[in-house]
């Protein structure tokens, strides 16, 4: 059985498409691509993150033009792999998250919002497109976060090391699994920002869309003060199960630490410093204050490009810490194979969430299944 994963993250950069083999429980990465916003379609989603510049007209017509972005990776991913619409059994579509509330801040109803119009994905493909994963669980009392752990405990579970599995997007996110343990013993919770403060932090200082390797970080010195008040974050400190989000660390958060410390006498590369210090920081207090004692980390994610981060973490665990790459995965891959994994949960009627992450009173099966519109007898070649 093949199938696709699609996922478009926190860091807004585009869509992750993964082609899956499944073949008796066994889930092997066929391909991988990524496809980038361009630049126009990245701003619009930017603006349907925030209150202040979105609207109920700008959402709709994004939940439509994600879905055909979702169809040209799929697309895509399948003429480079030779495959065709009737090769595969199914396509698991995270979607993009617009809005996350599973506590009811504000007087609100708990909810999320992940758009990318599955009808549009299975229209134009032909087949059965899961989606909507996040949802059942906040229904059933959970924050809809982390999802991953379900896959990650199939898929790296091991019984002689206990493992952190760190995936470091625009937020950062960690699942523990023990060793030896099984899917109850999971720890897994958001850890506090990945990429998010330190993209934003480039965007207005730099004009560019990210760090790449780090490179601007690792000219600067860390401003102890600012360091210091970032740590001081209430969030970091609160107990699992837990889950955080772009509605936390605004671009207006990001304006007001430059405002304070993005001047005489420190430079903006000591800002940049002390943001990409932060990210690792926040993943070490929530370690020393929520997990056992680790044996090996393994980073995937955007962030495990970046080398500041990456030997901030190897400084503070030597020897334990490793990219999925290094232990024969892809890193920018493994979400969207995640969600294959989900997905096929989903197709044969079993549950995968997981409640001791994610808070939720009960195991329930994730997702909604747009069937193929028009029949798999139907298919055609594409």
């Amino acid at each position: 059985m093949l199938a696709i994963g699609l996922m478009s993250g926190t860091s807004l950069d585009g869509v992750d498409a993964a082609l899956v083999e499944i073949n008796e429980g066994r889930f092997v990465l066929r391909d991988f691509l990524t496809v980038p916003y361009h630049i126009e379609r990245r701003n619009r989603i930017f603006e349907c993150l925030h209150i202040e510049t979105s609207d109920v007209r700008k959402i709709c017509s994004l939940n439509f033009e994600l879905g055909f972005a979702f169809c040209e990776a799929v697309d895509q991913l399948l003429e480079r792999t030779g495959l065709k619409y009737m090769d595969i059994s199914f396509i698991a579509s995270h979607g993009q998250t617009i809005w996350h509330n599973p506590e009811g801040e504000g007087g609100y109803v708990a909810s999320t919002l992940q758009i990318g119009e599955a009808a549009v994905l299975s229209h134009h493909t032909n087949i059965d497109v899961v989606s909507n994963f996040r949802v059942m669980d906040v229904a059933d009392g959970g924050k809809g976060a982390p999802l991953v752990p379900y896959a990650d405990y199939v898929l790296f579970s091991n019984p002689k090391k206990t493992i952190a599995l760190q995936n470091l997007g625009g937020i950062g996110n960690v699942t523990c699994l023990k060793k030896g343990g099984s899917i109850q013993d999971i720890v897994a919770f958001d850890t506090g920002p990945g990429n998010v403060l330190i993209d934003l932090a480039m965007q207005l200082l730099f004009d560019r869309l990210f760090d790449e390797n780090g490179d601007i970080a690792r000219k600067g010195r860390i401003i102890e003060k600012m360091l210091l008040e970032l740590e001081s974050d209430p969030y970091l400190y609160k107990m699992p199960p837990k889950t955080t989000g772009r509605e936390k660390y605004t671009r207006s958060f990001v304006e007001e630490i430059l405002h304070k410390y993005a001047s005489f006498p420190h430079s903006k590369e000591d800002v940049m410093a002390t943001l990409t210090h932060f990210t690792a920081r926040s993943i070490k207090i929530a370690y020393d204050l929520f997990l056992p004692s680790i044996d090996e980390i393994i980073v995937s994610g955007g962030g495990s490009h970046n080398q500041t981060i990456m030997d901030c973490l190897r400084g503070m665990y030597p020897g334990k810490v490793h990219t999925a790459e290094e232990v024969g995965f892809s890193s920018d891959a493994k979400e969207a194979l995640a969600f294959v994994v989900l997905g096929y949960e989903t197709v044969f009627g079993r549950p995968s969430n997981v409640p001791s992450a994610t808070g939720a009173k009960n195991l329930c099966i994730l997702g909604q299944i747009t069937k193929a519109p028009f029949g798999k007898e139907s298919r055609v070649d594409r």
